[in-house]
């Protein structure tokens, strides 16, 4: 596969065909299929991410606003459910700003901050119930803006052509570190040509002690042997008396020899 070959499909997947290096199409939300340019379709875009990043703003706007807010009424009893819901949605949100540089030292950090420095009894019923419904928006427009800003990324890279992208080597991902990882390999990853390799490891297949146990003596004196035997020493029969010497297994009296 070829970076052009591997850039198509990845846009293709994002709900974009790529016709040449100048020329894509896409669905509308209503269905129909555009074609157009893609800087025109690159423009496009960047304006709708500068509209999901106002909104990104007003967001965090009203979530400091809330969190300013004052209980002047008697607090009334909350499910530990919601409690621990809006706890965890101020977790979140501290963790998200530490992605942005610009957030550092503003008025959204000092709102997050001061109010995982209260006790719970001074939130009121308000504020406990709609934290958790504004950060959920919160992440569904990062998550717009990040899909956004990728799909812009790859334009870009296709507008450059099939011949000045292929000097570019596409990483592509094969999963996480791990005794899980590797199990997301792309389509024919795994596919190995079959010849003379394969072939060599049939004699070391048929060599397999489960296909020659009790016929090590077939032709020497014709006897066969019965039953299953242990070649490993370590499995041998040992007297309980001297265990500390011959058991195969090792024990913590080892560690004073």
């Amino acid at each position: 596969m070829d970076t052009w070959f591997i850039l198509s499909k990845e846009l293709n997947y994002y709900g974009i065909r790529l016709l040449n290096s100048r020329e894509c199409q896409f669905a509308k939300g209503d269905g129909k299929i555009v074609t157009q340019g893609i800087v025109k379709t690159i423009r496009q875009t960047k304006q709708t991410i500068k509209k999901y990043k106002k909104e990104f703003k007003n967001l965090w706007d009203e979530v400091s606003v809330l969190l300013l807010e004052e209980q002047f009424e008697i607090s009334e009893p909350t499910s530990e459910k919601m409690i621990d819901l809006f706890v965890f949605s101020l977790k979140d949100l501290s963790k998200l700003l530490l992605c942005f540089s610009e957030t550092d030292d503003s008025v959204y950090q000092h709102s997050i901050e001061s109010a995982l420095n209260r006790d719970i009894k001074e939130f009121s019923k308000k504020q406990i119930y709609t934290l958790p419904d504004y950060k959920i928006a919160i992440d569904f427009v990062h998550r717009l803006i990040s899909r956004l800003s990728y799909i812009t990324r790859l334009l870009s890279f296709a507008c450059m052509g099939k011949k000045k992208i292929s000097l570019y080597d596409i990483k592509m991902a094969r999963g996480i570190s791990g005794p899980w990882s590797n199990l997301d390999l792309p389509m024919e990853e795994r596919k190995f040509p079959f010849g003379q390799e394969v072939q060599k490891r049939e004699k070391a297949k048929k060599r397999q002690r489960r296909y020659r146990k009790g016929l090590e003596n077939y032709n020497n004196d014709g006897r066969v042997g019965e039953g299953h035997y242990w070649r490993e020493l370590r499995n041998e029969p040992f007297l309980w008396s001297d265990r500390k010497d011959n058991d195969p297994y090792p024990h913590r009296s080892l560690l004073n020899r």
